[in-house]
């Protein structure tokens, strides 16, 4: 746990890397790292843990959703899903196998160069980004069978 009360799961020493995203990019409030089934992995400082956590289910959501839509209309598949909310932007990505890159930003945000700034994020580290799948709930089967 970071000293903001934040979460950095063991072994995932990545949050720099999302500080610096939100460094340099204008307007951008946050950036979580999370598993495709949304548990956070990293986040960039100042986000408290329940927000984390809400961000990563939310995030995870909305990119599965879109996959299916993808899938559904023979659209290929999903390179990033975006939200435009009347404050803000809410930006999620691929990052690597089994992991999005979700960013939040303001409404200012140029869309372009934040989405522009993930991808190169991704490209260049998305090998370090896989998220292990967790196998227990894989091989458990259908409740109660």
């Amino acid at each position: 746990m970071r000293p903001d009360n934040t979460v950095e799961q063991p072994g995932t020493d990545l949050g720099w890397l999302l500080d610096d995203l939100v460094a340099r990019t204008d307007h951008v409030r946050q950036a979580v790292l999370l598993t495709a089934d949304g548990l956070p992995l990293c986040c960039s400082e100042g986000i408290e843990r329940r927000d984390i956590e809400h961000l990563a289910a939310v995030c995870s959501g909305f990119h599965s959703l879109a996959c299916s839509a993808g899938e559904r209309f023979a659209a290929g598949k999903v390179r990033q899903t975006m939200v435009m909310l009347d404050d803000a932007y809410l930006f999620v990505t691929p990052a690597g196998n089994g992991s999005r890159l979700a960013v939040l930003s303001e409404a200012e945000t140029d869309v372009g160069q934040l989405a522009h700034e993930m991808e190169l994020l991704v490209r260049r580290v998305g090998r370090h980004l896989d998220a292990a799948v967790r196998e227990a709930a894989a091989s458990a089967g259908p409740a109660g069978a």
